[in-house]
């Protein structure tokens, strides 16, 4: 990584702006032209821009300018818009730190009314779109808008913001410097900050968010997955016990639907081969390994270091129990002509009632246990 050298010492009335840049050198010079006008205001600033080895421009863009307060921070051999911006804040010297994209669709002219939202007492702004007095421009896409609504609604068990996805973010010094266990993934660092930075008092700045004018939008199903596992990251950070014992019980719950299917399935193609018995109990091992499967995955992610046999050994038998009650509960229901499959579903069913809470602290104390360092 190659950097420009930093001024001599953090001014605390200073303002960075942090601008993540990949194959942005078209946009690059109108930003720090509408940049240049913020600071004409007698605002102190200075912007990062953290380019991504483009290889476009970017470089000469910056060269050519020759502004003083602007400087460039070349990473070679990472990519991620996440990485960027964490790098640009470990390198800026404000007191104020302002996130925003490098394609003209941020407002530089909105920089003053987050400084003042901050000033105000508030320890984390947004330049949001769905507050009175901000918007889109036309031609957004319907797409495009329904993507941004289901990521809001998805953000949701973390903050009531009505534009958590905006990469237009501002904060003080002191509240990044207090977050913990940032691992941000994809592209959206503003909702790792909040909740890894405990803000609690976030304000929402109205912006007009334009249309990009040049290059290609990043936002692809790549990106858009890496949310979903970033959701999925925050919820296990902040809701530790719920984020294992929910997906516990839902997986629970499929293997309800497992069970009863694969009995639908060996009532026809091994009838005349086995017994019910022995159907049932072939039924009742296949769907434990569909349960711990995806136990492992998703309630006890943080123990998958651990040697799988072990862990599959450990947890039949923490799963002796229940399983025992669906097996008796099947053969009887079967025994009184019920079909399999019904009779199926009532036996996991009432199995899963008996022994999710005890199958659940069990496993978590015993098969798949927290290291320390967890």
């Amino acid at each position: 990584m190659t950097e420009m050298p930093p001024p001599n010492s953090p001014n605390p009335s200073r303002v960075s702006v942090i601008v993540p840049t990949y194959q942005e050198a078209d946009s690059l010079g109108a930003l720090l032209d509408r940049l240049s006008r913020v600071r004409e205001g007698g605002l102190e600033l200075e912007a990062l821009i953290v380019d991504d080895d483009s290889r476009d421009g970017t470089e000469e863009v910056v060269r050519d300018l020759s502004l003083p307060w602007v400087r460039l921070i070349t990473r070679r051999g990472e990519r991620g818009l996440s990485s960027a911006v964490l790098a640009g804040l470990r390198a800026a010297s404000g007191d104020v730190l302002i996130v925003m994209d490098a394609d003209l669709s941020h407002p530089p002219e909105s920089i003053p009314d987050m400084l003042a939202a901050l000033q105000s007492g508030a320890d984390f702004v947004v330049g949001s779109r769905y507050v009175a007095g901000g918007g889109t421009e036309d031609g957004w896409g319907v797409l495009r808008w329904v993507n941004s609504k289901v990521a809001t609604i998805m953000a949701r068990p973390f903050t009531s913001v009505k534009d958590c996805m905006s990469g237009f973010i501002g904060f003080r010094r002191d509240t990044w410097l207090n977050a913990q266990d940032l691992d941000p993934v994809g592209y959206k660092i503003g909702l790792e900050l909040i909740v890894k930075c405990r803000c609690t008092n976030v304000v929402e700045v109205p912006i007009h968010f334009s249309t990009r004018q040049y290059g290609q939008s990043k936002l692809t199903l790549k990106v858009q997955l890496e949310y979903l596992d970033h959701v999925l990251r925050l919820l296990r950070w902040k809701y530790p016990g719920w984020s294992s014992f929910v997906p516990f019980a839902l997986v629970g719950i499929s293997g309800i639907g497992v069970y009863a299917a694969l009995l639908a399935i060996f009532g026809v193609i091994l009838q005349d081969i086995l017994s019910d018995d022995i159907q049932i109990i072939l039924a009742i091992l296949l769907t434990i390994g569909w349960n711990f499967t995806f136990d492992r995955w998703l309630a006890f992610w943080y123990a998958r270091g651990d040697t799988i046999w072990r862990q599959f050994v450990g947890f039949l038998g923490v799963c002796s129990v229940p399983v025992v009650i669906n097996f008796l509960v099947t053969i009887w229901l079967v025994g009184d002509h019920m079909v399999a499959p019904a009779a199926g579903a009532i036996g996991a069913l009432v199995g899963s009632v008996a022994g999710v809470l005890f199958n659940w602290f069990v496993a978590r104390a015993i098969v798949f246990r927290r290291n320390a360092s967890d």
